[in-house]
């Protein structure tokens, strides 16, 4: 594994340095109008950025302290930056193509004002970039409360309605940190939901970032009559996960690992393990099958699976899963990659129903990498579930 995995890091951060590079040139040469001292200074300063989010992504996986979480979260709002200076440049340089395919250069277009015409241009991206990123900063530190109400078709003993709280994909770290999961957490307990379900990925890697950060007693504050459960995600893997599962569990949150649980002798949550989890899971040799999962369960009462990543529909709906919930997707988090995510998954995000079974899919409320979510909001799904006597 090490040679793909060593060769596919090499192709990434060539890449990286690519598309760097060519909005760094593109951005000199805008400045034309400016001094070259200035012009210097202004790419040095911003040249920090990507240098930042690269060295300290490395760096914090050897060196876990706050000075350094802050300047990787600092340099990972470049990320966002970054994919829409791109897009402007591309946008401009086909422009310009076009032009000369017509036999219109811009600098004979523009005569002895082109240079104060590229610098508008410069000025124009940049605030427009500025203006994208703070209203992306907006849509994902306040969430949303998607209030979702469904009817499942079997009776829950003792019970006509259910209440929970779905979040997923927190990522808490030192990108979504204390403050925001303080806001999150009083968020879901204005709901007052009976249950709360955490469909993965609580950590963004490892953590230390959540213990550093003191965010435990946030976590034990999530009130729920019924409980608090959590299934693993993908992030969770990128670090000490056992460590990861006692801090949680000290939180009095439920873990749910490849376990079917009665609640309140009403309905069932079944937690499943994250696919990409299953090699190296230190607790379980292998994710259990849907099948295996189910042995044992009363198919008379409701079932509630809780899956972090959107897949297998086909056959939860032939296991006779009444609702499925799950998160992974952050909805693509930044556009145009809501758009390339769709095709992905049969459900991106949103609710869908196949035959008696429920499938729900959050954006989640954390973001990865930058703080920033444009075509999607931080959510937390609120769903009022009826049963039928």
């Amino acid at each position: 594994m090490k040679g793909p995995f060593i060769l596919t890091f090499v192709f990434t951060l060539l890449i990286y340095i690519g598309i760097n590079a060519y909005i760094f040139i593109r951005g000199w040469q805008a400045m034309e109008w400016v001094a070259k001292p200035l012009r210097r200074a202004i790419i040095g300063i911003a040249s920090l950025m990507p240098l930042l989010f690269v060295g300290l992504f490395f760096t914090r996986r050897f060196f876990e302290n706050v000075l350094i979480d802050t300047g990787w979260a600092i340099g990972s709002e470049w990320i966002a930056a970054m994919l829409y200076f791109l897009m402007a440049v591309i946008i401009i340089d086909l422009l310009r193509l076009v032009l000369r395919i017509m036999g219109k250069r811009p600098a004979r277009l523009f005569g002895e004002h082109y240079a104060s015409v590229k610098f508008f241009i410069f000025l124009c991206i940049n605030i427009a970039v500025v203006v994208t990123l703070y209203i992306g900063r907006l849509n994902a530190v306040e969430p949303f409360v998607n209030r979702v109400e469904l009817t499942i078709e079997k009776e829950a003993p003792g019970r006509d309605s259910l209440t929970v709280v779905l979040i997923s994909d927190l990522h808490l770290g030192p990108i979504n940190d204390y403050s925001s999961l303080q806001r999150w957490v009083k968020a879901i307990n204005e709901l007052s939901p009976e249950v709360v379900l955490i469909a993965g990925d609580i950590v963004d890697d490892t953590p230390q970032s959540m213990e550093i950060r003191q965010m435990g007693e946030l976590l034990a504050q999530i009130k729920a009559s019924i409980g608090v459960y959590y299934v693993q995600g993908n992030h969770e893997m990128y670090g000490d996960f056992p460590r990861t599962l006692r801090y949680i569990e000290a939180c009095g949150i439920t873990p749910l690992l490849d376990t079917a649980l009665l609640v309140d002798n009403s309905f069932y949550l079944i937690g499943r393990l994250d696919r990409a989890g299953g090699r190296g899971f230190q607790i379980n040799q292998r994710c259990k099958t849907l099948e295996e999962l189910l042995v044992g369960v009363d198919h008379s009462k409701p079932l509630i699976l809780i899956d972090h990543q959107p897949r297998g529909f086909d056959k939860v709906e032939a296991a006779g899963i009444d609702l499925q919930l799950s998160g992974h997707t952050h909805g693509g988090q930044l556009w145009p990659f809501t758009l390339l995510v769709r095709p992905t998954y049969e459900l991106c995000h949103g609710h869908l129903q196949k035959g008696n079974t429920h499938f729900f899919v959050t954006e989640g409320l954390g973001c990865w990498g930058p703080k920033v979510r444009i075509g999607t909001r931080a959510e937390i799904a609120f769903f009022t579930l009826r049963f039928k006597p």
